[in-house]
């Protein structure tokens, strides 16, 4: 908040006369549900909310941009005594206006907050929602791509390049993490570029970054030299999530900043067309209003669908706003991505329900390699990558067509797609077919438009077979033959461990894997002796890696889910075994009181360290608070690397606190639950916390049995938390400043069998860039992912006292809370289980 926001406050309060203002008007006038909460708890203090005014704006084109400016001022000034108030903390920075939304950000106490909310011209008052990039699958690093990357000849892009259509005098709104506009891809490409604080407000003098790797993946895909489907174009890029996290206030102010970034309607210097990589699981009608108004000025939005499949009904907004062009993620045999999100979409529309089937299209989102900061390449899965994707062919059908309306795009987009006028919950249309949609417009690709400058030869150096047939789009080959022979049998039969079938030449050498990692078949064969080991599939370099649940796996790409290596003859390996100290001596101090648990304030601590050696290792960050809670001499480690925890281990400790780390999958294995169910059953308590544990074991017995639990939701988009009876009421915050700031994907759980919830997240939005497991395997034995409400049902802890045992189920790691508050945590937590 600013230094002045005290005063203007308090003007604020003896201009609305809050004493004509009850609890019970937030019934009647739009409260949200948040800040009724707060307000019935009594809080005082402000906190940043979204005011929204009623408006009737029927403007088209440019002149809306000046509407909803002129609109949005007559609106504040119709607030009576409190308009002077607000206006000057407008001047003064204190307040951000917010007109694409016909909103206004302020700092409000919750009273006055009810107090705006009841007067005639205002439609809704809702909190400022926090917003968040969950992590991203780097399916491995990547170099400069020697031919036209495997992405953009799968939507057929060779055509219109060939046409001369790259995308020319076109601008793409590119809302994200930032953009490293020195990267090669993107050298002269950022047309222009603003960033904006969590009230909305720009930053002066921001200098083009990017503080994750997020906004220079997608920006490259969609305008990158050699890896963008619109070289040509150029973007106008918004910094609206620095460091990962943001606010709604941020996302609407890049909204309107892309669309005239000079604040001018009159200008022509605006965005054609808006992707956003981000959302919210759900249908969040905060999104509706800036959305219309972008259509109503002529911008497409093509925006990510999310990442949450690949249950039913796990679409996120805004991509699954009915009128916005959601899109899915597919791989590079076209079919959908496991992680992809579907529909259908149900809207409240006029009071009655209505279902939208959505998304609306799908593109290539499976390992796709682009640009990342500092120069280098990066293969990346969302339907954040997907997304890009529609936006560059967008900018060349427009670039072709210039001046097509919206709904001529998206007739064209859609008839034209794989599955033509059918439409699925799962990659709507299907994927685009760029060629067909631009002859859907009216382009002659044989016989480019002459309306840019550009010549019909096309300016990149000679690519691999380019030539325009009537079969534009010569889909990588992933299902690879054996080595080239002139042999007439190539025997593709099933192949046991060796290299395959023999040559005429010598055998060819083992390929060479990740370090450490030893052959074990070529592709299309079967590797065995794998359980629980770590294996890797693809070439040259290019690898995605997992733990292998079974003893043995095809080495396919069907198997892993993703081509890490298009084109290319791959094989698989399986890292080296490590040698493993015999599991019978205890860990560093072990002491050895009675087994009895002993009748002590503080408990014995075994701390398992299962994050299997993440940078940011659970036992540097909870050390200290174990020794702070435990008995003196009472708190030790058992690293999983060495094994699994022997039974014996664990009944030493009075509790044992299960870490995780950054894992996410293989948090527990089978030999993992079968000990801790031991344990739990000879009165053991346990405490787990991991932000992936639910994700990862969520459907079994173990958690819904012994951790009286229920995953319901694959992240909670949310970096707050408030704990409550029996640990009392806290507030928390992950990655805050002294954390291991790894919290990107935390986990909403419910109670089941007579378990309690004792902490509850808080709403906000998700950026779409989320990982997935690339073997469909492993990823189909996870617990799906479901959209329910936020409420005290569902939350972030879940305490279950079975009276023989305890457990403490955390859907979040502890590491991501600072010092003290971790120590704070563990003390609550310690001291309940011990009761």
């Amino acid at each position: 908040m600013k230094n002045r926001i005290g005063a203007w406050v308090l003007s604020l309060t003896a201009a609305l006369g809050l004493g004509l203002a009850t609890q019970a008007d937030a019934q009647t006038f739009k409260l949200s549900p948040g800040l009724q909460k707060k307000l019935q708890a009594g809080e005082q203090e402000p906190v940043g909310v979204i005011v929204r005014f009623q408006f009737a704006n029927n403007a088209q084109g440019k002149q809306n941009l000046g509407q909803l400016r002129s609109q949005l001022a007559r609106a504040i000034n119709g607030l009576g005594p409190s308009a002077r108030v607000i206006n000057e903390a407008l001047r003064e920075g204190e307040a951000t206006e917010l007109w694409l939304d016909q909103s206004v950000y302020l700092p409000l106490t919750p009273r006055q907050a009810l107090a705006l909310a009841s007067m005639p011209n205002v439609k809704e008052v809702f909190e400022n929602f926090q917003v968040e990039v969950p992590r991203t699958v780097a399916q491995s690093t990547a170099s400069v791509p020697a031919a036209t990357p495997a992405h953009l000849q799968q939507i057929g892009v060779l055509p219109a390049w060939a046409a001369g259509f790259r995308g020319s005098g076109i601008r793409i709104g590119h809302l994200d993490s930032g953009i490293d506009a020195s990267h090669p891809e993107l050298s002269g490409k950022v047309a222009a570029f603003a960033e904006f604080d969590a009230e909305g407000n720009r930053v002066s003098g921001a200098q083009t970054r990017d503080t994750t790797n997020h906004g220079t993946h997608t920006a490259g895909l969609m305008v990158g030299k050699s890896v963008g489907v619109a070289p040509d174009a150029k973007v106008i890029s918004a910094l609206v999530l620095p460091n990962n996290s943001g606010t709604f206030a941020q996302v609407i102010a890049g909204m309107q900043y892309v669309i005239d970034p000079d604040g001018k309607p009159t200008t022509n210097d605006g965005a054609q067309i808006v992707n956003m990589s981000l959302g919210v699981p759900g249908t969040f009608s905060e999104f509706m209003v800036p959305v219309q108004n972008m259509l109503s000025a002529g911008v497409v939005p093509v925006f990510a669908i999310g990442n949450y499949g690949p249950s039913a009904g796990t679409t996120g907004s805004p991509g699954n706003i009915p009128e916005a062009i959601g899109v899915g993620a597919v791989d590079s045999n076209g079919q959908v991505a496991t992680f992809s999100s579907r529909g259908p979409a149900i809207w409240n529309i006029g009071g009655q329900n209505v279902t939208v089937t959505k998304p609306d299209i799908a593109a290539p989102g499976v390992a796709l390699t682009s640009s990342v900061p500092g120069g280098g390449y990066a293969a990346l899965s969302g339907s954040s990558q997907a997304s890009p994707l529609v936006a560059g062919a967008t900018a060349l059908m427009l670039q072709a067509r210039p001046g097509s309306t919206v709904p001529a795009i998206k007739d064209a987009l859609y008839t034209t797609a794989s599955g033509g006028a059918t439409k699925n919950n799962n990659v709507g249309h299907g994927l685009i077919n760029l060629p067909a949609a631009m002859t859907k417009l009216g382009v002659n690709l044989n016989q480019p438009t002459p309306a840019p400058a550009p010549t019909p030869a096309p300016t990149p150096t000679p690519t691999p077979a380019p030539t325009p047939t009537p079969t534009p789009t010569p889909a990588p080959a992933p299902v690879p033959a054996p080595a080239p022979t002139p042999t007439p049998t190539p025997a593709p039969a099933p192949v046991p461990t060796p290299p395959p079938v023999p040559t005429p030449s010598p055998t060819p050498a083992n390929p060479t894997g990740p370090a450490g990692f030893t052959f074990c078949g070529w592709e299309n064969s079967r590797c065995t002796g794998a359980t629980q080991r770590e294996v890797a599939f693809g070439a040259n370099g290019k690898f995605v890696t997992g733990t292998s649940t079974e003893d043995s796996f095809l080495c396919t790409v069907t198997e892993w889910g993703t081509n890490p290596a298009p084109g290319v003859r791959k094989a698989c390996f399986i890292k080296n075994p490590v040698s493993q100290p015999a599991p019978a001596p205890a860990p560093a101090p072990a002491p050895q009181p009675t087994p009895a648990p002993a009748p002590t304030t503080k408990p014995r601590v075994l701390l398992v360290d299962d994050d299997g050696g993440s940078a940011k290792d659970v036992t540097t960050y909870l050390r200290d608070a174990v020794k702070a809670n435990a008995v003196t001499g009472g708190a030790y480690v058992w690293d999983t690397r060495r094994g699994s925890v022997p039974l014996s281990e664990m009944r030493k400790a009075d509790i044992v606190l299960w870490a995780t780390g950054d894992a996410y999958t293989n948090t527990l294995t089978s030999q993992d639950i079968q000990n801790l169910m031991a344990y739990m059953q000879g009165g053991g308590r346990v405490l787990l916390t991991g932000q992936d544990i639910g994700y990862d074991v969520g459907k079994t017995t173990f958690y819904d049995t012994y951790l009286g639990s229920r995953f319901v939701q694959d992240s909670s988009g949310t970096s707050v938390f408030r704990t409550a009876a029996p640990l009392g009421v806290t507030n928390y915050s992950l990655n805050a400043s002294g954390s291991a700031a790894n919290q990107l994907y935390p986990d909403v759980l419910a109670a089941t069998r007579g378990a309690v919830v004792a902490g509850n997240w808080t709403t906000q939005i998700s950026a779409q860039s989320l990982p997935a497991d690339p073997n469909p395997r492993r990823a189909a034995g996870r617990a799906a992912p479901q959209i329910t409400a936020q409420s005290t049902e569902t939350g972030s802890i879940v305490l279950f006292d079975a009276g023989t045992y305890k457990s403490a189920n955390l859907g979040f790691g502890l590491e991501g809370l600072t010092p003290q508050a971790r120590n704070t945590l563990t003390a609550q937590l310690f001291s309940w289980l011990m009761r």
